[in-house]
């Protein structure tokens, strides 16, 4: 495989050795990909019209809770244990 300029190799991790992440409600361990949405005001932008963000988010594939552990700190709701 030709090497890629600029590629960084990855640092040998050991999976064996990692822990599982799981539903804080559930304990179920498959995630599904999600989109959450946030509106900013045209007036904190500065911009024409409000700005429309979009948030990557993990729901639970059984119970559809949102992995609050895989957002961003400032739109957790509760301190992840």
């Amino acid at each position: 495989m030709a090497k890629i300029l600029g590629e960084t190799k990855e640092p040998n991790l050991d999976l064996s050795k990692s822990t599982e992440l799981v539903c804080e409600y559930c304990k179920h361990n498959v995630f599904i990909p999600a989109i959450m949405f946030r509106k900013i005001s045209k007036i904190i932008t500065g911009g024409k019209s409000d700005a429309i963000i979009p948030i990557e988010a993990y729901c639970c594939g059984d119970c559809g809770e949102i992995c609050e552990e895989l957002l961003p700190p400032e739109l957790k709701l509760k301190e992840v244990k």
